[in-house]
This record gives C-alpha cells, structure tokens and sequence, in this order.
C-alpha cells in the first residue's frame, strides 16, 4: 500500500512539473474529477500529513491552448521535457514508470486530435482516464467522459468531465465534494472568483486549473433552465397516524448530488442512496446510525416498479428486499432521460425483515446528473431482460 501512495504521488508530481525545474507532488483526491489535476489516482498527498491538508503549491498553470499548438509528436514532446531534476530522476527509476512522460505527452497527442482511441495506449489507468477527460472536454461531447468507476455504468460518468464538455454549470451539482464542485463551476465559466470560497490550498489548485483551460474552452451556455429543488424525506408512520406520527426523516444526502439513468431502448433504471446490504444480514443497526435508503426502479419515464430496496433503520435488522417482502408501490415516478431534467418519485407501503414489518413513505425530487446507455464500459448489465430466457440464465 505505501508503495502504491508513493508511486501515485510521485507520479503526480511528475506530470505537474514537466515543464518546470522543481519538482510538485500533490495529489488530488478524486479519479479525474478536475480538468487538468487528478491523473494518476485517488490518492490525496495531504491526507497523508498529520492532522492537517498541507499540500505543496500547485505547478504553473500554463496555456493548454499553447502546447497543443505547438505539440509536433510524442518524440518532440518528450524531449522537451526530458530534463529531470536528479533525485526525481532517482526516484522515477525506483518506482519503476519508465514511460511517464511519453503518457503525458499522449494528452496533448489525444487532445489536439480530439481522438479517445490515442488514450488507450497510456499505461496508467487513473491517467488514461484523465486523457478521455480531456478529449471530451475540448471536443465538447459529454457522452465520451469516461466512468466514474470502470464498467459501473450506474455511477455514471465523472460530473465535472460532463459539466464542462457540456458547457453546462448546473451539472457541477453532480460533484460531492465541495473543493471539486467549485472548481468545476469555475472552470466551465472561466471564473476564478468561483475559487474564493475554497481553503488557501484547494484555492489555489482551483485557480490554476481554471487559467489553464481558460482558452481552451468555449463559453458556457446560457438560459438553462435552474435545476429542481433537491428533497426527500422517509416517513415511517401509519398512513392514518395523525398528529402522533413521528417526524419524517431528511434523505436529502442520497440524491443531493442529482441521479443517473441508466437506458436502453424505452425503459430506464435509477438508484436512489446506495445499495450495499448484504440480503443475508440480521444484525441491527447500531442505535446511532443514521436511517439510509437505497432503491432501484426500473421504468419507462412515466411509472416505474421496485427492483430492490433496502432500508436501514436505528435498532433494526437491514430490511432488504428481495429477498424479503415489501408490499410497497411506486404512486408516483417521473423521469426524462435528459440531464438537467427534474426526477420525481413517491413510493409507499409496508417492508419486512426478519423481525419486523414497517411502514413506509418515501418522496423524493432531484434532477438527472447523467444518462448512460446500459452497455457502455461493458460491465454487467443493470438492466433485467424484459423476458426470461429460455435457457433459465440471468
């Protein structure tokens, strides 16, 4: 493991300072959430310091716009910053990536001829994640972003590789984190004021990426309509409880950041929260747990039903259905396969475990952060067949 924290952050280091004698090892904290800095991984450098998030100062910003202007080939490329400082060199050697400087090189390769195939030459994955990134941002096609997680296609693509492909701020909403959420905004406006609500450190990689890619990028487009206002709460009452019903519980966490549909043909499925109880689990909640929900519909836009739901509760064993049961109805669900959309669901009826059986309501508003067609990374379909096959497989 700490040889894996070194080689991310020195190879980090590496890519920032290619044009410049000192050498930079910061590492951002997410794959590829910010144009320009997260390339080799989700190691933050900073978290490695004690109790603080000290990192170094970020590389000069440059001009990208510049060096894809002047980029020839990769030979002419690597040769212009082959000079290494000697203890970098030394330490290049130790771990081992002997091509670094020629895969960064393929960014500027990839970007300038707008060609994602030239990125699968790149050996590092975080990496060639990032040169997709950037071959999508300037080409301005979001639906070439890469994944947030390889062959996971219900995560959807990473948020500030669409939001600036498609010059559409509103979809920074997508971003977690706020160090990445604002820098995304800032980036897609070409606005570095965004950055002045950061903390010094992330203040300053947020200006640096936005000054980098400020010629790069068109202008952001205008008249968008504002996204929904984000709600959901868990009711857990009777319907009929009255004035003696407990407060409902906020949910706005699990869909804060909006959701992602994924497609096929006409039918739609989106998560809500997350699903990751095991279906075997009896143990109960340790009382301080927050409530969580996860749900999975599957729908065409205008009526959905349950594929899985879980619901996790204080005090209570998990309930997870399937495999158990849930008398529970979708009474409402709305979704249009178009990001910035709003997305509307109530659900309501009674869900079981192994002890217990409880009511439940549950409504929610959020809005599409991404679409994403069921086949693409070729991972598992999260899609059900309409109808079953013959052969009695999934």
């Amino acid at each position: 493991m700490l040889a894996s924290l070194k080689r991310a952050a020195l190879a980090a280091a590496l890519l920032a300072s290619a044009c410049d004698d000192k050498p930079k090892d910061s590492v951002p904290s997410e794959p590829a959430g910010r144009p320009g800095v997260d390339l080799l991984g989700t190691v933050d450098a900073s978290m490695l310091a004690e109790g603080t998030l000290a990192t170094d100062p970020p590389a000069p910003a440059g001009d990208l716009k510049v060096e894809l202007e002047r980029f020839v080939n990769l030979d002419t490329c690597v040769a212009e910053r082959a000079k290494l400082d000697p203890l970098v060199g030394d330490a290049l050697g130790a771990i081992g990536y002997e091509t670094l400087l020629r895969d960064a090189c393929r960014l500027l390769e990839a970007a300038k001829d707008k060609k994602r195939e030239s990125c699968a030459k790149v050996d590092s994955s975080p990496l060639r994640r990032q040169c997709e990134s950037w071959v999508a941002m300037i080409a301005q096609t979001p639906d070439a972003c890469p994944l947030q997680y390889d062959a996971l296609s219900a995560r959807g693509r990473v948020a500030t590789c669409v939001a600036v492909a498609a010059r559409d701020v509103r979809l920074c909403a997508g971003e977690g984190r706020a160090n990445a959420r604002a820098t995304c905004e800032a980036t897609v406006l070409h606005d570095p004021k965004r950055c002045e609500v950061l903390l010094p450190n992330p203040r300053a990689y947020c200006v640096r990426e936005t000054t980098r890619w400020t010629n790069v990028l068109s202008s952001p487009l205008e008249g968008l309509p504002k996204l929904p206002i984000v709600s959901a709460t868990l009711s857990l009452a009777e319907p009929d409880a009255g004035a003696d019903a407990a407060a409902p519980v906020d949910l706005l966490e699990h869909v804060s950041n909006g959701v992602v549909l994924v497609t096929t043909r006409d039918r739609m499925r989106v998560e809500l929260g997350s699903l990751i109880e095991s279906q075997m689990s009896r143990i109960a909640a340790v009382p301080l747990k927050r409530a969580r929900v996860g749900i999975a519909l599957v729908g065409d836009g205008k009526s959905a039903s349950i594929q899985k739901i879980e619901v996790v509760l204080p005090n209570h064993a998990p309930f997870v259905s399937p495999p158990a049961s849930c008398d529970c109805k979708v009474t409402r669900f709305r979704a249009e396969p178009t990001r910035g959309t709003p997305v509307s669901l109530h659900l309501e009826g009674r869900i079981s475990n192994a002890t217990h059986q409880q009511p439940i309501s549950i409504d929610v508003t959020t809005w599409v952060r991404d679409v994403v067609p069921d086949t693409l990374g070729g991972g598992p379909r999260t899609l059900p067949p309409i109808h079953p096959r013959r052969d009695g497989g999934p």
